[in-house]
Formats: C-alpha cells, sequence, structure tokens
C-alpha cells in the first residue's frame, strides 16, 4: 500500500508547517478531518479542495458536501460532475507526483493552506493513517469579516476631519451638536 506524504503551509505564517501522510486508498474527507484536527478548526464549517496547476491555479474543486442543487438547466448537465470528499480516494483524484492542492476551511473566514504532494512512498501498515509527521506552529487566522467593516466605518473622510461645510438645511442631524439636538423642537414623537 502506497502513502502520499503532503506538505501543508500557510500564506497567513511562514512558520506553519505540516507534513501528513496519507494512504493512497484514503478519503479527502479522511484528509480533511486530519487538517481540521491538526490546525485547531472548529469543525462545523464546510471546506473544499482544490487541485491546482503548478503555478495554484485552481482546477477541480472537492467539496466536504453536493454543493450542486437538482436542476434540468443545460448548464448543469455539460458541467463536470460535483466530487465530494467522501466518495473521492486520493489514488481516483490524484495523478501528478507534485500535485499541489489548495484547502479552504469556513468560506466566511476564508482559512487556506497550501497543500503539496512532496513523496509517494510505502506505508508502514502498523501505523494508523492519516498520520501527521512533522507539527510546527500554529494556523493564523485570517482577520473577519466583521472586523474589516469596522476598519472601513472608522475610515473618515478628509472633509469630516476638518469639520467639513455646515449643512444650510434644517433637520439635518448628521451636522448637529448634541445640545442641538436635544433641543430640537421639530422632532415628532
Amino acid at each position: 500500500m502506497h502513502a502520499y506524504k503532503f506538505r501543508i503551509t500557510s500564506d497567513e505564517s511562514d512558520e506553519f508547517l505540516r507534513e501528513i501522510d496519507v494512504l493512497a486508498n484514503q478519503t479527502f474527507e479522511d484528509f480533511h478531518k486530519t487538517l481540521v484536527s491538526t490546525c485547531k478548526f472548529a469543525g462545523n464549517e464546510l471546506a473544499s479542495f482544490y487541485l491546482c496547476d503548478n503555478q495554484w491555479r485552481k482546477r477541480r474543486e472537492i467539496t466536504l458536501v453536493d454543493m450542486n442543487m437538482a436542476d434540468d438547466d443545460e448548464d448543469e448537465k455539460m458541467s463536470a460532475p460535483n466530487i465530494i470528499m467522501k466518495d473521492a480516494k486520493l489514488n481516483q483524484v490524484i495523478n501528478d507526483p507534485h500535485q499541489k492542492m489548495i484547502y479552504v476551511y469556513d468560506y466566511l473566514n476564508m482559512f487556506t493552506v497550501n497543500i503539496e504532494l512532496i513523496k509517494i512512498g510505502q506505508a508502514d501498515l502498523t501505523m494508523h493513517f492519516p498520520l501527521i509527521t512533522k507539527e510546527i506552529s500554529d494556523i493564523i487566522a485570517p482577520p473577519t469579516k466583521l472586523s474589516r467593516m469596522v476598519d472601513e466605518e472608522e475610515v473618515f473622510n478628509e472633509e469630516e476631519l476638518q469639520g467639513g461645510e455646515e449643512s444650510s438645511e434644517e433637520g439635518d442631524d448628521e451636522n448637529m451638536t448634541e445640545e442641538q439636538f436635544y433641543n430640537d423642537d421639530s422632532s415628532d414623537f
């Protein structure tokens, strides 16, 4: 039985490194569960593997669950069939001895790691696979969408910072002082 040795790195942290041996006949779901465990992810989010070319361009997606909707649409019939992790064994999908993949966990926060096949060898069947053979550092979580939104809201334009022009429009609450706002008699309560 052959085992595939994968090197896993992250663009978010130069120190993060994992090497994991996976049996050729194990599924992508087995590999996914090991990644969730070793990266200390919660395990309750969707994830995908993307088979890539040598330039890390995504070519084919392998999803945790079937994302295709049952539809009679002509475009749907023409597209390639969806590959599901639990149904796909590594040796059925990986044809390149230097296969590159991108793994994305949690589509909202986009935890992403790069995976590269670095060796194919004989497996020691006395070991339990997938087998983590090297583990250095932890993955650094990218900023969440919420924190990005707060950052964008905190950006002021030049006019706001310099006081800007006062609006001559009555009832313009945006340019009122606190005292003017609370003493405003035009409120309809």
